[in-house]
């Protein structure tokens, strides 16, 4: 042992990793080869990421990007949304390795980093080794891993875990003093954003924002270096992610959020005031996996447990407060605050003068805020408290910290019953196994109270000068209490060793009873209803309608490559959607403009069987029943005349009025640059002569001038020629695409090439090779050095 001990003293860094590493592996290892069809469950993860991923590592093997996926939507603009992950780097992974064991991989990557970073972050800080152990366990493995695993959020979690390591680099960038290192504090900015679920960032940047103003005040002398490395970090962090921010934003702009960014919207899933317990009992109301959840939705959203000896290091804290520990505690309450959402006024003020507020939900991720600040001050007020001289750390701590301690175990009390009340008269039939099993955790986090507050205890005042001296970054020096073993006799060692394994003990399986069960597998197979109707169709010439299909399955259409009007996805293009469900009945003209011609469904659609254009049915096999609607009309037509109603919603209402034929007519939101008709005798006709994603060729024979109607989604950077020369893209029926065409014999070319990522591209491009340069330049000054 004392060998090993001398090993890690040695190789702190090092033994730290691979600590981390160890632990992912045993959490991960039962999920880390999943077999054929099986991948990490989650909703989210089987009804999207894991369909998207397989997506982009299909486009990508095959050489080129994945633009534009056909089969969602309408037609839908992929690489604009980040949850693709193209362009984040760990994903490359499922380049290499199938996509159900990529995921895997993904999860323990980002939990390690997750640990690591925060153990990084903690020494940069001036933290002891043993204290920034802790708080990495507690950030890798709390409440926020717990309720990603459950849903499939493993963009979320990763877009979440960046933050210690871009505080680090921020703080070291300004140390080091040199314009590279602020360059180079960009990267993990970047990376952040780049995870795939931008709206998270949010609360990541806040936490950056409000670390470099901590910085900028406690350093009077260093305003303008902090200010000046801050600048740089953001504008480098932003221009690295610039290939997926640049058609992001214009995604967002044309999409269904930013039509419902209104306050309730805005406010959907804010934690109820009694959730606060839950940072105390995390399972108060039940967990999904086996005893089942009964609060509000969504689990996912209302889950920031940090552990119990965090909240030990919070009252820790407060008895002798620092600067630093006067930042996290700001940083808690303030992410307490904001997480109440519409039950507080915190997040109201944030909404109405803070713009990026109106354009996400889920107000209960600002409690990651919590998660974080409580993790990064365990690692420093046990720092404080060891560096104590011994007789004055006695003296303040004596009548404190067993009192400090009853008083949290009496809270616990008084919230399991305040809360149990208010359950019983909300739920007086489902009170008595509910209430046992929320005293079962009270139970639970009452023995953690006890034994995490003797081990902090023994911790604190253990005697000698343990540890070596810690790193010295933007905040003090530390000791590490957990060795010298050099320093002391085998005896010693080896009770500060059984101490330091004892706490890790503790903290891992604090937080692993929650999250442990999470961390399952689920199969990855569409839903059969999806294949048992496909089975029905020979060759999809049209679009397929799901009607009462469930909103996670909606993605089978890509897999079993059937076009859908709709899809499932965060952003849904907001002009397809208004015009696809503005009536809610599977015979609309909206569907016939849309080019449907089929319905899929998971039982008989009796009521829709007969009056104007009824459905008739094609077959039943399996789970699945088959409709062919009575009007489809082609993907591709040729229209002779248009009506001009720049008003979207008038145009939709023209759409179903009784005396409107979309057969002959279209919408347009502007006068056609061109003349039309009058309608030959001799129809003309639209041939298909080849698909891809991102390209349509379409052969058009007509005796008049006309619209080509194409029934896709009319998003920008779709180009058009007709017989090769430029012509003016148009929008019709307010969200499909049209274009003029002479009478005769053409040729129209419609092909996806947005300009607009290639601006985002070159962008960063460029920071890529300033960040390169600057890398060159550190290099060459630690040589010269």
């Amino acid at each position: 042992m004392m060998r090993l001990l001398e090993w890690i003293d040695r190789r702190p860094v090092l033994s730290a990793a691979l600590l981390f590493l160890g632990l992912g592996l045993v959490f991960f290892g039962h999920v880390l080869m999943p077999p054929d069809g099986q991948v990490l469950a989650g909703h989210d993860m089987v009804g999207n990421y894991y369909i998207y991923w397989q997506a982009v590592r299909d486009a990508l093997r095959a050489g080129h990007l994945p633009l534009w996926e056909p089969n969602i939507f309408g037609g839908f603009p992929f690489l604009a949304q980040p949850q693709q992950n193209t362009f984040y780097p760990p994903n490359w992974i499922n380049l290499i390795l199938p996509v159900r064991v990529g995921v895997s991989l993904h999860s323990l990557f980002h939990v390690w980093l997750a640990g690591f970073g925060m153990f990084l972050f903690s020494r940069y800080m001036g933290g002891r080794r043993l204290p920034s152990v802790l708080a990495g366990i507690g950030f890798a493995f709390g409440g926020l891993l717990a309720g990603r695993l459950w849903a499939g959020h493993q963009p979320v979690y990763a877009v979440f875990i960046w933050t210690p390591l871009m505080l680090l680099a921020l703080a070291w960038a300004i140390d080091r003093r040199r314009w590279a290192a602020a360059v180079l504090a960009g990267v993990p900015f970047a990376l952040s954003l780049l995870a795939g679920h931008i709206p998270s960032f949010l609360y990541v940047g806040l936490i950056w924002a409000a670390f470099a103003a901590y910085l900028f005040l406690v350093r009077p002398g260093e305003r303008r270096l902090v200010a000046r490395t801050a600048l740089v970090a953001a504008a480098v962090g932003l221009a690295l992610a610039a290939v997926q921010l640049v058609p992001f934003l214009q995604f967002s702009l044309a999409s269904g959020r930013v039509a419902e960014a209104d306050f309730e919207f805005a406010t959907d899933y804010s934690l109820p005031p009694a959730h606060l317990i839950t940072l105390l009992v995390p399972e108060f109301f039940g967990e999904p996996t086996r005893v089942g959840y009964w609060s509000v939705p969504t689990f996912e959203e209302l889950t920031y447990y940090a552990g119990i000896v965090a909240v030990l290091g919070i009252l820790l804290a407060l008895r002798r407060p620092t600067r630093l520990t006067w930042f996290y505690v700001a940083l808690i309450v303030v992410g307490l605050g904001l997480a109440l959402g519409r039950y507080g006024v915190l997040y109201e003020l944030a909404y109405r003068f803070l713009p990026p507020f109106r354009l996400v939900r889920a107000p209960g991720r600002a409690a990651f805020l919590y998660l974080f600040a409580a993790s990064a001050l365990l690692a420093h007020t046990l720092t404080v408290w060891r560096e104590m001289p011994g007789e004055t750390r006695l003296s303040r701590l004596r009548p404190y910290w067993p009192a400090a301690v009853g008083v949290l175990g009496v809270a616990l009390f008084a919230a399991l019953a305040a809360t149990g009340a208010v359950f019983m008269a909300v739920h007086p039939t489902d009170t008595s196994g509910r209430l046992w099993h929320q005293i079962g955790g009270y139970s639970l986090a009452l023995v953690v109270v006890g034994i995490g507050g003797a081990l902090v205890w023994a911790y604190i005042n253990m005697s000698g000068e343990a540890g070596g001296q810690g790193s010295r970054g933007a905040g003090e020096q530390g000791r590490d209490a957990s060795s010298l073993a050099t320093r002391h006799s085998p005896p010693a060692t080896r009770r500060a060793f059984l101490l330091a394994t004892a706490l890790i003990v503790l903290v891992v399986a604090d937080t692993w009873w929650f999250a442990y069960k999470m961390a399952r597998t689920a199969p990855t197979a569409p839903e059969a209803l999806w294949t048992d109707g496909r089975a029905l169709i020979d060759e999809p010439t049209g679009r397929v309608l799901p009607w009462g299909v469930s909103l996670f399955s909606q993605n089978g259409a890509m897999q079993v490559g059937w076009p859908s009007v709709f899809g499932y996805d965060s952003l849904e293009p907001a002009a397809h959607i208004a015009l696809a469900a503005s009536v809610p009945d599977p015979r609309s003209t909206a569907y016939d403009i849309l080019g449907a011609t089929h319905v899929l469904a998971g039982g008989p659609l009796d009521d829709y069987t007969d009056g104007d254009r009824p459905l008739t049915l094609v077959g039943q096999q399996g789970a699945a029943w088959v409709y062919s609607r009575a009007r489809p009309l082609p993907l591709a037509r040729l229209v002779y005349a248009a009506e001009v109603i720049p008003d979207s919603a008038a145009a939709i209402a023209r759409v179903h009025a009784a005396d409107f034929d979309p057969a002959t007519t279209a919408i347009l939101d502007a006068p056609a640059p061109c003349d039309l008709g009058p309608a030959p005798a001799a129809p003309g006709t639209a041939e298909i002569v080849s698909h891809e994603p991102t390209l349509w060729q379409i052969r058009t024979l007509n005796d008049a001038p006309a619209l080509l109607i194409l029934a896709e989604n009319a998003y920008p950077g779709w180009q058009v020629t007709v017989d090769g020369q430029p012509a003016a893209a148009l929008t019709a029926y307010t969200s499909v695409r049209a274009v003029c065409v002479p009478g005769g014999e053409h040729l129209v070319e419609w092909r996806f090439a947005p300009r607009l990522y290639l601006l985002g591209g070159g962008i960063t491009a460029g920071a890529l090779m300033l960040a390169l340069v600057a890398i060159w330049v550190l290099w060459r000054s630690g040589l010269n050095h």
